[in-house]
């Protein structure tokens, strides 16, 4: 009886440690997550600036492509000598994706296109606040809790553009 719990409680409730390439390999997806994440906030920003006659949105969208830019050394550091198996052609599908979004733009509709930023703005804070608590490799937490602030405030930035 007590060998049958012993063996149960080492079955489900102790973790089972992850071998050092399916670690990897984990870490790597989630850098592939964040890259192909911030490609897409960065598509939209350009297209909506592109295509908005609005002084305010062009404004926070440039906000919007700055935060990409300051924050895009780290981005690449991430990258640094890993295997992310990253296809140019999966990337111009994104863009393709993003710009038959923007076909017949229509100004009047811009509160739905700015609702689109928020919610992918809001995708990204979820997921690097998630990797920030979850703290399982040091440099994807590190430049997640970096990212965050500036995250939050054009969330707000965007939240008072909408009231309006």
């Amino acid at each position: 009886m007590y060998i049958q719990a012993f063996v149960l409680f080492f079955l489900f409730i102790v973790p089972i440690p992850r071998s050092e390439a399916q670690n990897e390999e984990v870490e790597n997806s989630v850098i592939r997550n964040i890259v192909f994440m911030r490609t897409e906030g960065l598509g939209m920003a350009e297209l909506f600036y592109n295509h908005s006659k609005d002084k305010k949105i062009r404004e926070l969208c440039s906000r919007i492509k700055s935060y990409y830019t300051a924050t895009q050394p780290d981005a690449v550091a991430l990258c640094s000598g890993k295997d992310l198996q990253l296809a140019e052609a999966e990337f111009e599908l994104l863009y393709g994706r993003l710009q038959k979004g923007f076909e017949g733009y229509d100004a009047k509709k811009e509160g739905a296109y700015l609702e689109v930023c928020e919610e992918h703005i809001n995708k990204s804070i979820a997921f690097y606040t998630q990797l920030v608590q979850d703290g399982a490799w040091e440099d994807i937490s590190y430049f997640s809790f970096k990212a965050l602030p500036e995250l939050f405030n054009l969330q707000q930035e965007m939240r008072k553009l909408k009231k309006k």
